[in-house]
This record gives structure tokens, C-alpha cells and sequence, in this order.
């Protein structure tokens, strides 16, 4: 009833309905003020759409902004453009022009990705090319394509990302043949760019989500060169250690032991690190690299001891290091020595 009342209310006089709306607290003011928004927006879209501009910046304002952006544009689309690139805020610029996009794409994706190409003010440029990719992508995804790989530089890259992304969230098996079909004919320098390790990342990050064991198996069949495959395992074993820790660690340690699994095991030490800091630091000594090893393990020790003195002491005091970096380690605690055996908390901190 609040939300109906409110939506009526807003196409009659917007302003008084969102004071209303102001006024509640919690969830109904916030489906208040949503609902008396797109009442607004229906009778006077550039009121609602300059009330949302003039809001603290947030997230939530953002996205509102994005959103009668794309109503507004949705009746007068040249107004809404106009009012969107005249915003001096720049976040408030990208979201409005993303929102006009976002509504053209619906009813002619060419024309708004086209458009969204000659944008000069590059930030909004790259936001509104990666809304018309995806919206393009959803429709005719091979149109899609032919368009961003006629793009160049990092229009492309941002417009085949995005692509990509869309195509993964909804059949990642799709998204992992068309990226094949980009690198297949590439050398082992160029298939080994950041770009595509970045698009691997993506198709990963998405896949990971409704099927980890296919992604980490999709993953683990990349090209070895530069790093792609570690870059994309990363992704995955994060994705999975949200979903299914236990299943995730135990992917984990089968793998063979090399860069490829310290990618998986870093993601594991970044995750665990906040909870159960003595996991994370068993986690960091089973990286295989010696350098890098000491290097997670001393971050580890850095923030676990900060919170537990004497628990992170006594870690490195029983763990199965070199007295190299047992020294180098010591330091953490502000000692060259070995460290001392672990006694009372209180006489460890003196």
C-alpha cells in the first residue's frame, strides 16, 4: 500500500510525495521514496532525474541516477543526453549517460554502441561502451562481437570484456568457445597479454559462480604462457572458496605444485586471512616459490600478531622453515633472534 500510494502520489506532485517518503524509516522509506521516484519519473522525468543528481553521492544514489536516466530516456531520449552530459560531476555524468544507453540499447543496440564509441570524456565513454556491449551481447552476440573487434585500443578490450562477461553469466561453456576462437590464432606472446588474461579472468570469474569444478577444469586447460591460466585459476579458486570452502581447498591441494597453485593458494591465504588467520599461514608455507613464500607468510604474521601476539609467535615458532626465513620472519615481531619459546602472553609483548 505505502509503495502504490507513493507512486500515485509521485506523478501527481513528485517533490511533496518524496518529502513524504523522507519522513518513514527503513524499508519504508526506501520503497517509499523508490516508488514515488518512478511516479515522478512518468509525469516530469527531468525533475526526478535532477532531485537524484542532487542527492549525497553514494552507490544507491548512483544507481538511481542511472535509473530515471533511463526512464527519462526511454520518452525523450535527446533530452535525457543533454541533461546527462551536462552534468559536471563525473560519476554523476557516467551514470546518467550509462542510463541513457542502457535505454537505447533496448530497441537498437548498433546504434547505441555506435554512439557510445564517440563519447570523448573517456570514463564515461568506457562505462557506456561496456552497457552497450552487454545489452548487444543479449541479443546477437556475434553482432556484438563483430562490432567490438572492429573497435581499437581499449575500446575494444573494454567492449569484448564486457561481451564476454554477459555471455558467461549466462552460458559460460558459449563464453569459453568464443574466447578460444580470439586467441586461436594468436603467437604465445600476444595470447599472453594482460588483455586476455583479463578476459579469461572474466569467463572464469563468471563461470565460477554457477559451476566452480567446470570453470577450475576450463581453467586449468589454458595456455601456459604469461599469466593466463594462473590468473584465471585465482579467480576461480576464489569464486569457489565463497561457495564451497572444503571442496575448494581440496581442488586446491590436488594440483600439481608451481605457479599455478600458489595463484589458488594466495586466493586461499587473502580469504582466510580475516577469520582464521593460523589457516592462512599454514596456507602461505605451502607456496613453492621461497621468495614469495616468506613474503605471505610475514603479511600474515604482520596482522595476525597485531590482533594475537602470542598466537602468531608460536606459529612461527613450531612452522617448518629455513632459518633464513625464520631470521628474516623474527623481524615481524621486532627481534633478529629466534624467537623465544611461547610463555605469557604479557611478558612476550614487554
Amino acid at each position: 500500500m505505502l509503495e502504490h500510494l507513493a507512486n500515485v502520489w509521485g506523478r501527481r506532485n513528485g517533490q511533496v510525495a518524496i518529502e513524504w517518503a523522507e519522513s518513514l524509516d527503513g524499508s519504508d522509506r526506501r520503497r517509499a521514496l523508490h516508488s514515488a521516484l518512478h511516479g515522478w519519473s512518468e509525469e516530469d522525468p527531468a525533475g526526478a532525474a535532477q532531485y537524484v543528481a542532487e542527492l549525497p553521492t553514494s552507490e544507491q544514489n548512483l544507481h538511481l541516477v542511472h535509473e530515471m536516466a533511463h526512464r527519462w530516456a526511454e520518452s525523450d531520449r535527446t533530452a535525457a543526453m543533454e541533461w546527462g552530459a551536462s552534468q559536471g560531476d563525473a560519476a554523476i555524468r557516467s551514470r546518467a549517460m550509462g542510463g541513457v544507453v542502457s535505454s537505447w540499447a533496448e530497441t537498437d543496440p548498433a546504434a547505441a554502441a555506435n554512439f557510445a564509441s564517440t563519447i570523448d570524456n573517456l570514463f564515461v565513454k568506457h562505462q557506456a561502451l561496456e552497457i552497450a556491449a552487454r545489452r548487444w551481447a543479449s541479443q546477437d552476440t556475434a553482432s556484438a562481437m563483430e562490432w567490438a573487434q572492429g573497435l581499437v585500443g581499449e575500446d575494444r578490450h573494454r567492449a569484448t570484456r564486457s561481451i564476454l562477461r554477459g555471455v558467461a553469466e549466462n552460458t559460460p561453456g558459449k563464453a569459453a568457445t568464443i574466447y578460444g576462437e580470439l586467441t586461436a590464432g594468436l603467437s604465445p606472446q600476444l595470447r599472453a597479454t594482460n588483455e586476455h588474461r583479463r578476459m579469461a579472468q572474466e569467463i572464469a570469474s563468471a563461470w565460477s559462480a554457477a559451476s566452480p569444478q567446470e570453470a577450475a577444469d576450463w581453467a586449468m586447460g589454458l595456455p601456459e604462457p604469461g599469466e593466463v591460466r594462473r590468473a584465471a585459476v585465482g579467480e576461480v579458486a576464489e569464486r569457489w572458496l565463497r561457495i564451497d570452502s572444503m571442496a575448494a581447498g581440496e581442488w586446491i591441494l590436488e594440483l600439481p605444485e608451481g605457479r599455478v597453485r600458489d595463484a589458488a593458494a594466495e586466493r586461499v591465504v587473502e580469504t582466510m586471512l580475516p577469520a582464521d588467520p593460523a589457516a592462512a599461514f599454514d596456507w602461505a608455507n605451502s607456496l613453492s616459490d621461497d621468495g614469495h613464500r616468506t613474503g605471505m607468510m610475514r603479511e600474515v604474521l604482520h596482522r595476525w600478531s597485531s590482533r594475537d601476539f602470542a598466537s602468531a609467535n608460536a606459529a612461527l615458532q613450531s612452522a617448518e622453515i629455513s632459518p633464513e626465513q625464520r631470521r628474516e620472519l623474527n623481524q615481524v615481531f621486532g627481534r633478529n633472534e629466534a624467537p623465544a619459546p611461547a610463555g605469557d602472553p604479557g611478558e612476550q609483548s614487554e
